[in-house]
């Protein structure tokens, strides 16, 4: 009985896999050849990466509508989408490849070299969420919502990030805080937050942001823009430093307008967040710096786990499964007893209930008649 409920899993599993390459198929430049080697690649990428075969061959298809369609570059973007989850508690493979899409395509990180993602993306962001109060699934919804924004802003991966862990730290709202940073950067560079259009106020707002900023030390306050030619922005990440640095001497007036004036009336408290725990900031600056070998050594960590060790198992029963239940001959077998049974559809079409029973009792009798013969 095992054996029987064996095979029917093995089966299962082969016609699971199947369905996921023809999916595949659709979408990648990989030749029949090439298909049927990461069939079974997929399945040594699995088990070194705690994930099922399927999971990974459904990346490879998620991967390959991204352009990244040859079989070296589908097989190793999906290996990095499907490590990434497995060393970030609470993400799964498809939010994995959501958030590096985001960020690869926003700070043009890995696009041509897919290898790139591994330390320029993933250990960053995995090395804040082992180092500051908050994680790498937080991390990667702030980012979803902010990057293009931030990068437009002038903002690097890296301050990107460091700001919004300052926020996050406080407010322990990730959702608000990558919407706060969207809203922020677009604001001082003129584009509305709410229809994303440009509306010129760039001037005016530069204007606003160095009257509230005037103090001891900076007597002409503090400037949108990197110098007096006004044509480069200064970084999000620049320029809520040199606040940070002199808003303790700022009236509580002061302060609160120029919260709104930066991030209007609905986010100002996050960006309050960020100002008042920039040392968190700067804190996760110097860890990204330092970060390279952070995502593989988190996945050494993993992989010496009992549910690593499980799902290597089970995916280990699908590799013989593979061995041993081909998909094509699996498919002539289907396509066997598809024709029989197209044949007795023809019959029944013709002889209605009575007259098929009536054929089967004539071969029965018949088969019977001369079986009794050979007896004699």
């Amino acid at each position: 009985m095992k054996a029987i409920q064996s095979i029917k899993g093995g089966i299962r599993s082969i016609v699971e896999l199947d369905t996921a390459l023809v999916d595949l198929r659709k979408t990648t430049s990989m030749t029949y050849g090439e298909l049927e080697k990461f069939y079974y690649e997929a399945n040594k990428v699995a088990k070194q990466m705690g994930v099922t075969t399927a999971e990974i061959i459904n990346q490879a298809s998620a991967w390959s509508r991204l352009g990244y369609s040859s079989a070296e570059a589908a097989s190793k973007m999906a290996k990095y989408s499907s490590m990434f989850a497995s060393i970030s508690p609470g993400m799964n493979v498809d939010t994995a490849t959501d958030g590096l899409v985001s960020v690869m395509k926003a700070f043009d990180i890995g696009n041509d070299n897919p290898d790139e993602v591994l330390d320029g993306i993933m250990s960053k962001i995995n090395i804040i969420g082992n180092t500051a109060a908050t994680s790498n699934a937080e991390i990667v919804n702030m980012l979803t919502r902010s990057s293009s924004a931030m990068k437009e802003a002038n903002n690097t991966l890296e301050e990107t990030i460091a700001l919004e862990t300052a926020a996050v730290e406080i407010t322990r709202d990730d959702a608000s805080v990558g919407n706060a940073f969207k809203t922020v950067s677009m604001r001082i560079r003129g584009y509305d937050e709410e229809t994303e259009e440009f509306i010129g106020n760039v001037e005016e707002l530069s204007g606003e942001i160095a009257n509230l900023t005037k103090t001891a030390s900076t007597p002409g306050g503090i400037s949108l823009f990197t110098d007096d030619t006004k044509t480069e922005y200064k970084s999000t990440y620049q320029l809520l430093k040199e606040i940070s640095d002199i808003y303790d001497q700022l009236s509580d007036k002061d302060q609160a307008g120029l919260l709104e004036a930066l991030a209007g009336k609905r986010q100002g408290q996050i960006i309050a967040a960020t100002i008042n725990n920039f040392e968190a900031a700067e804190k996760a600056m110097n860890s990204m710096a330092n970060s390279a070998g952070s995502a593989e050594k988190e996945m050494s960590v993993i992989m010496d786990s009992i549910e690593y060790k499980t799902n290597r198992l089970k995916e280990t029963t699908v590799g013989v499964a593979q061995n041993l239940f081909k998909r094509d001959d699996m498919k002539t077998v289907v396509d066997g007893l598809t024709s029989v049974m197209n044949v007795i559809d023809s019959l029944t079409s013709k002889l209605g209930l009575f007259g098929s029973i009536g054929l089967g009792a004539g071969l029965f009798t018949s088969i019977k008649n001369v079986g009794m013969a050979e007896l004699y």
